[in-house]
């Protein structure tokens, strides 16, 4: 599938805008499952504001690699740096609070909330009414439920769903649910978003306009680090291409370089 022209020379604009200031630091990480080595001393750094793509044939520890950094899983070697911050030495639920959110590819929506319901629970990460004030609907609370829906409508405009705002989830369609669910993502007011194969089981229309709105969150100041084997859709926005091959990063660069590099060629994209 080739990218939209309009979407790719708006992504030109784009990559002009991404700071040097680097966001996100992987140092030399390995993970180990048993015997089975699914990273093997991966190295790279994103900078603020990037698009960076990070693909791989199934098995090449890409999800892997997103799981350590939202902190899901534990680092056994090498390090990650966010900001300042060493993940390794944050417990893993503050690590969110950090500003680091992950999108699943199964997006797993309650379906006993409506679409804005599910919306609003990304905004109690930073909420500050607490459980007894809540419990009792005292002023500050509702005050508050107030500004969370506010904030959860306003990211459901940005995703295009707030005419199904009291809709049941289970009633959308796959390409919309994974729509709220970017939803909810975007309500944590995170600075950085990790997308796990976004675009899986997406149709050509829709697969088009994700990366036009992940072209616009970028414009906001978001960096976005997706992880995807689906590679033709994304060369046309990514600011930066990390390819992963057995655990081991075996290229890095522009998508240009990517798409002209003969190991990634021999190893990937000459296989589809």
């Amino acid at each position: 599938m080739k990218a939209d022209p309009a979407v790719v020379k708006d992504a030109v604009t784009s990559k002009k805008v991404a700071s040097d200031k680097l966001l996100l630091k992987v140092e030399d990480v390995s993970m180990h499952f048993g015997v089975l080595a699914a990273l093997k001393g991966v190295s790279f750094s994103v900078p603020k504001g990037n698009i960076s793509v990070v693909i791989g044939p199934n098995g090449a520890g890409k999800s892997t690699l997103l799981k350590l950094i939202s902190g899901l899983l534990p680092l056994q070697e090498g390090e990650i740096w966010f900001k300042r911050h060493r993940l390794s030495r944050i417990p893993p639920h503050r690590i969110s609070a950090l500003g680091i959110t992950q999108l699943f590819q199964d997006v797993q929506l309650f379906s006993n909330m409506s679409v804005i319901e599910n919306v609003m629970v990304g905004c109690h990460l930073r909420t500050r009414a607490g459980f007894l004030s809540a419990g009792l609907k005292l002023p500050q609370a509702q005050a508050s439920e107030r500004r969370i829906l506010k904030r959860a409508m306003s990211k459901l405009s940005l995703v295009g769903l707030e005419q199904k705002a009291w809709d049941n989830p289970a009633s959308l369609s796959w390409g919309h649910q994974k729509l709220v669910g970017l939803g909810r993502v975007l309500a944590t007011g995170s600075e950085l978003l990790l997308l796990d194969e976004p675009y899986s089981g997406l149709l050509a229309d829709e697969i088009s306009k994700l990366n036009q709105l992940i072209i616009k969150l970028q414009r906001q100041g978001m960096t976005i680090v997706i992880v995807e084997h689906l590679t033709d859709m994304l060369m046309g926005i990514a600011n930066q291409v990390i390819v992963l091959d057995n655990g081991e990063k075996i290229a890095e660069g522009t998508p240009d370089e990517i798409q002209h590099n003969q190991l990634v060629i021999d190893a990937y994209l000459g296989s589809g």
